[in-house]
């Protein structure tokens, strides 16, 4: 049996994807932080089109739709986290403004100017922080908003959250 390193093109995703779609979040957050973050952001409206990008199966996503109004696009790599994204829509009766899409975040498919809100919890790393706000920018309406969020923190000791 050999023990060469693969690269990561050669890596089979479908693991990871079970585990993490088993999960709420795909990444850091809670309801509370989305709701904080969503609060900064105004002039978000019926006609607003939203983009969550990176979206996972959506758990801030549906947090979005219940707290802004409009409509969400979440687009995510992995067909799995649509699926379930998706089905979460429908369960939570928000199938009308809500969709998830399967796409990659360095190849996105939106009209440039047709976004209100780009969203991205804890996945614009994927491409890289100035590669995602230099890209993703000319998608936003003018005074249109781009929020992300990464896992950081501030002190010398690992916050009490992570080890709980």
């Amino acid at each position: 049996m050999s023990n060469e390193n693969k690269s990561i093109h050669e890596f089979d995703f479908n693991l990871i994807c079970e585990y993490f779609s088993a999960m709420e979040r795909q990444g850091p957050g809670s309801p509370e932080v989305t709701i904080k973050a969503l609060s900064f952001i105004d002039n978000i409206s019926d006609g607003s089109h939203i983009a969550d990008i990176g979206c996972g199966t959506g758990g801030q996503t549906m947090v979005l739709a219940q707290n802004a109004p409009g409509k969400i696009t979440g687009i995510d790599l992995f067909p799995i986290f649509i699926d379930l994204f998706n089905a979460n829509a429908r369960k939570m009766n928000l199938q009308d403004r809500v969709k998830g899409i399967v796409g990659s975040m360095d190849k996105l498919t939106f009209d440039n100017e047709e976004l209100d809100l780009i969203w991205s919890e804890g996945a614009i790393y994927n491409i890289g922080f100035e590669k995602g706000l230099t890209e993703w920018r000319r998608f936003l309406k003018r005074g249109g908003y781009i929020a992300v969020s990464e896992a950081s923190w501030f002190t010398d000791e690992r916050p009490d959250e992570i080890d709980a």
